[in-house]
């Protein structure tokens, strides 16, 4: 019903406008009958000691402002994420800045961090009840005078103000830079934040770095090596990509579009391929995250086996609708059987 008669209608909609629909709309499924949702005791897992139901995420990027929190399990996910949340409120990028792909299955954003801010975000959630496991992405104020030293203090700002909340993890974005002396900026100031930021982590929140799926193995290296110094929990891989390689879409129409970030469908072997550098130099103990273009069982099974223990996704809901989410554990409880059986034979 979705694709044939609710996603056409949507898709005559300005994508913003249709993402603002979707914000309104969503509180009413507080008081829906209809939960759309399969579980099964193959599905459950756990992530940093957080039990979850199943292994399937809500990307951050929808729910900005922690404003669905309480009923975030009517879509069948396992466990959500807030954000990105930034120190200052901020209104973003000029529109038009949200695009769709549909001979990709993609979206090209570049929404610019727009949101309420930290203080607003946590004074939100500290009266919620939280439905699921709740992560929180924090990322630096997109704001060009906040460099240096200004942006260590804006992220360990926002931190400073979700770190009392009861939250399953808390994300930091790592940025990608493409020059060798960018790199080692971006590996001095994440080695600053995550050492600030666990000495304020008194509660001792699990912590996990979102990196780039355009990220260099020198990067990936270097967020590892950092993250293994400063005992943080894990990984997200990936986040969305500047890359517009092998995509579907007119040459034109990219042209037209611009700058943004990347997501959906053809992310999903830039994200694999991020998940299987990162399983295969990251500590015994941390865990991953994986990010891109999951929008199946056969996916999220193929993410699993390359050494993932949880799985994110959001561009999918926009091409496959609500059931999206039930769909893919229905089919993943079903390998995970399979590969059980298969086990059991030998």
């Amino acid at each position: 019903m979705y694709e044939s008669l609710i996603r056409p209608a949507l898709f005559k909609m300005d994508p913003e406008r249709a993402h603002d629909l979707a914000h309104k709309l969503a509180p009413l499924l507080a008081y829906s009958p209809f939960r759309f949702e399969y579980s099964a005791a193959n599905l459950a897992t756990k992530l940093s000691g957080v039990e979850l139901k199943n292994p399937i995420g809500l990307a951050a990027g929808f729910d900005k402002n922690g404003h669905f929190v309480e009923f975030a399990d009517r879509l069948g996910f396992g466990f959500v994420e807030i954000g990105s949340v930034c120190a200052q409120a901020t209104r973003g990028n000029p529109k038009p800045r949200l695009f769709r792909l549909p001979e990709d299955n993609a979206v090209i954003n570049r929404l610019g961090l727009n949101g309420d801010g930290a203080e607003a975000v946590a004074a939100r959630l500290a009266a919620a009840r939280f439905a699921l496991p709740t992560g929180l992405n924090i990322a630096k104020t997109n704001l060009p005078e906040i460099q240096g030293d200004k942006a260590i203090a804006d992220v360990l700002t926002s931190f400073e103000q979700i770190k009392g909340l009861p939250l399953a993890y808390v994300a930091f974005n790592a940025s990608c830079p493409n020059t060798h002396e960018g790199i080692l900026n971006e590996r001095q100031q994440l080695n600053d934040i995550m050492s600030e930021v666990q000495k304020k982590n008194l509660g001792r929140l699990p912590v996990f770095i979102k990196m780039s799926p355009d990220s260099s193995d020198e990067l990936i290296s270097d967020i590892v090596e950092i993250a293994g110094v400063h005992d943080l929990a894990g990984f997200i891989c990936g986040n969305t990509s500047l890359s517009r390689d092998g995509l579907r879409t007119d040459a034109s129409r990219l042209a037209e579009i611009g700058n943004g970030g990347l997501s959906g469908a053809p992310l999903k072997p830039r994200a694999l391929s991020l998940v299987q550098r990162v399983a295969k130099i990251k500590g015994a103990h941390q865990q991953i995250i994986a990010c891109g273009g999951i929008a199946s069982g056969k996916d999220a099974f193929e993410f699993l086996e390359n050494g993932a223990t949880a799985l994110q996704l959001y561009t999918g809901l926009v091409y496959h609708g609500p059931s999206l989410v039930a769909k893919i554990n229905r089919e993943l409880s079903a390998l995970l059987a399979q590969k059980t059986a298969q086990f059991a034979k030998i």
